[in-house]
């Protein structure tokens, strides 16, 4: 039997899980939520993002449409609340769901400060649901296979690494949400995190981090540079922007140096291997995109009621941690050690 999920907030990222369901065998949207009339009544067109395309109208006949979360909460035929709401609104959402007795498949950054990502872990634990959270990098495949190869030692240990993800501007959210540093973090919780968590991920916790930002006005992080220290003189950087005028393509890139290889993916979102003794590979990834393969993964897990051996709702709580480490380097200007 296919999991009911019930939808709640739909801005770019509704629509993505929205279609990626759609696509699904073990999984059906039965209800949405939102508070605009416009889109409970299936016009999307409005609907923009930095991926992918835009907007349009939906189909939404044989889907149970709500304008309030707790008549959402309230419908038996939702086994799963999918929070695509913007990012101060996720623990309150989360908390109220596990209360009503759903599990949760909550869009990234997991909140909006570490203490309210602490209480969606408290929240999970007491009402014994099972709560996941969409670092979709972890699942994108260009990114997966890069850190089996990277974890592998087959091409020696890393010298460096550095990744970057730059975006225009994004004036699209609703009320401008995304621009309000009190209800998004702006570019550095809720663009660089992807690859803040990656690095998390990939070469466990840094020891210390030293972050430089700035953008669109005084203490903001619209642009964030960061620098984690692992020792022994590795050198992972990571970059996240959205400063950028209307027109600039969006793209999400890295290189990692090993000592007998070097790993880049390029904006054609090509993984390629060079060689330290010459020659160059294309490195084969499995087809679809993040959002499909972690959604399907969710979705297994809540069905064989089994944790994530991928994404941890601990985990997720630790690069938000990270964030707040970087922010607070941005802006003292120095080095702080990283406690997760």
């Amino acid at each position: 039997m296919a999991l009911r999920i019930g939808i709640v907030g739909l801005g770019f990222m509704g629509k993505m899980h929205f279609e990626t369901y759609g696509r699904m065998k073990n999984a059906r949207v039965t209800a949405i939520c939102d508070v605009d009339p416009t889109k409970r009544a299936g016009d999307w067109s409005g609907i923009a993002g930095n991926i992918g395309g835009g907007g349009s109208r939906v189909n939404l006949s044989g889907i149970h449409v709500y304008s309030r979360l707790g008549d959402m909460l309230g419908d038996p035929a939702v086994d799963v609340v999918d929070i695509t709401l913007p990012t101060y609104l996720h623990a309150r959402a989360a908390i109220a769901a596990f209360k009503a007795g759903k599990h949760v498949i909550c869009e990234k950054p997991m909140a909006i400060n570490s203490s309210a990502a602490a209480s969606m872990v408290k929240a999970a634990r007491r009402a014994r649901r099972r709560l996941f959270v969409g670092h979709c990098i972890r699942f994108w495949p260009q990114y997966a296979v890069a850190r089996k190869i990277v974890r592998s030692g087959k091409w020696g240990r890393v010298l460096t690494a550095a990744f970057r993800r730059f975006s225009t501007t994004p004036t699209w959210s609703w009320r401008n949400w995304l621009l309000n540093p009190k209800r998004s973090g702006v570019a550095a919780l809720d663009l660089h995190i992807h690859d803040a968590d990656f690095v998390l991920y990939t070469f466990g916790k840094p020891r210390a981090v030293a972050a430089r930002g700035g953008g669109l006005g005084r203490d903001r992080m619209d642009h964030i540079i960061a620098s984690y220290d692992f020792g022994g003189g590795r050198l992972v950087t990571a970059e996240g922007a959205w400063e950028f005028a209307p027109g600039f393509p969006f793209s999400m890139t890295f290189t990692i140096v090993m000592q007998k290889a070097t790993l880049n993916l390029g904006t054609d979102l090509k993984l390629s291997l060079h060689r330290m003794r010459g020659g160059t590979t294309e490195v084969k990834v499995p087809a679809g995109d993040g959002y499909g393969h972690e959604l399907n993964h969710f979705v297994e897990c809540i069905r064989k009621n089994k944790a994530s051996p991928v994404v941890s709702p601990e985990s997720a709580l630790r690069s938000v941690k990270l964030i707040e480490a970087e922010v607070r380097s941005a802006l003292g200007r120095k080095t702080v050690p990283v406690r997760l």
